[in-house]
């Protein structure tokens, strides 16, 4: 502002700016305010849904470890399995935002290929892939995925999912499924190169950590 020969223009002028913009500073006022509250009331949100996440699957672990000291052919183990996959379906439904939606869904994988169930596996894991898994979640979910589809004898599609998949810390345990699977396709010489990858990546105790894997290395060897 210029500088105004009576306090009267002052005021004046003053008047006049806030009658022009003080429409728009409100408007930022009450947007800034709207945006610092919604931000602190999505955060509220979401630790209130993991917190309940949190929760049942506590329930959930509590159940499996319930169904390990009963009867299979009691009446309560069947409850306890009702209430288990409740909780399973609960989680990926009420809560697929959460990671514990992706624990739910490897843990019914994993009771799946217990049971020698590779079709409903399948469809749990490929269900945790495609939900919000972390990057290290997705490399456990791959290469389980890999070994239900060997289960189910579809190797060349499994091999295609992993093959050139940047394993990181999981490169020799990527590589032992790999010799598997060349090895079920008839490629030995490609089986043995992954097993000896395998048995590298995992470290300087690998032959006496991993003695599965040294014997399937050796078998080939032999073999050769």
């Amino acid at each position: 502002m210029d500088v105004y020969r009576t306090e009267e223009e002052q005021v004046e002028a003053i008047k006049k700016w806030w009658q022009a913009n003080g429409n728009n500073i409100l408007m930022g006022i009450g947007l800034a305010i709207f945006a610092v509250f919604g931000w602190q009331y999505w955060n509220d949100t979401k630790r209130a849904a993991g917190e309940a996440a949190s929760t049942v699957y506590d329930q959930l672990l509590q159940a499996e470890q319930k169904l390990v000291t009963l009867d299979a052919a009691s009446e309560e183990y069947k409850t306890e399995v009702g209430n288990l996959n409740h909780l399973i379906e609960q989680l990926r439904t009420d809560h697929a935002e959460t990671q514990y939606a992706v624990f739910a869904a490897l843990f019914e994988a994993k009771r799946a290929v217990a049971a020698g169930d590779a079709d409903k596996a399948e469809e749990a894991l490929r269900w945790a892939l495609t939900n919000n898994a972390t990057e290290g979640n997705r490399l456990i979910i791959q290469l389980r995925l890999a070994r239900v589809l060997a289960m189910k004898g579809e190797h060349q599609a499994a091999l295609d999912m992993i093959e050139k998949i940047d394993a990181g810390a999981q490169t020799s345990a990527y590589e032992e499924v790999k010799g598997d699977l060349y090895l079920a396709l008839d490629q030995s010489d490609k089986a043995r190169a992954a097993y000896k990858k395998a048995l590298d990546s995992a470290g300087e105790n690998a032959n006496q950590q991993r003695p599965l894997l040294k014997m399937k290395y050796d078998n080939l060897a032999v073999a050769e």
